[in-house]
């Protein structure tokens, strides 16, 4: 049975780290509700090395998000959950005062 993609809402919880290779990774909080105890930090791996490129370089910390992905369920319990984004997009930049803003961001790949 293949697994259904999910798209979440929310922003970038800290900065990026780059992961083995050319990966990326990074925390995505999502609020359902705007409720901070509603919220729930999810780690996010970015594989496509384009897409890993950008989430390294174009991110900031508070950048609101929506991705898209397949979530990695554990099948240990010392393994993570984790969501495999195959797309990204930057809701909104954030705006810093000495730095210019930066372009819109969007990136889709396609999983073979």
């Amino acid at each position: 049975m293949a697994a259904d993609a999910i798209a979440l809402d929310g922003f970038l919880d800290e900065e990026t780290m780059p992961g083995s290779g050319t990966t990326a990774r990074f925390r995505l909080t999502v609020s359902p509700t705007n409720d901070g105890t509603d919220e729930m930090v999810l780690p996010c791996s970015v594989a496509d090395p384009v897409m890993a490129h950008a989430v390294l370089h174009d991110l900031a910390p508070g950048n609101p998000l929506r991705v898209t992905g397949y979530l990695h369920l554990p099948r240990t319990p010392t393994e993570p959950m984790f969501l495999v984004v195959t797309e990204l997009r930057v809701l909104q930049s954030t705006l810093l005062l000495d730095a210019p803003a930066p372009p819109a961001l969007r990136l889709v790949t396609n999983p073979t």
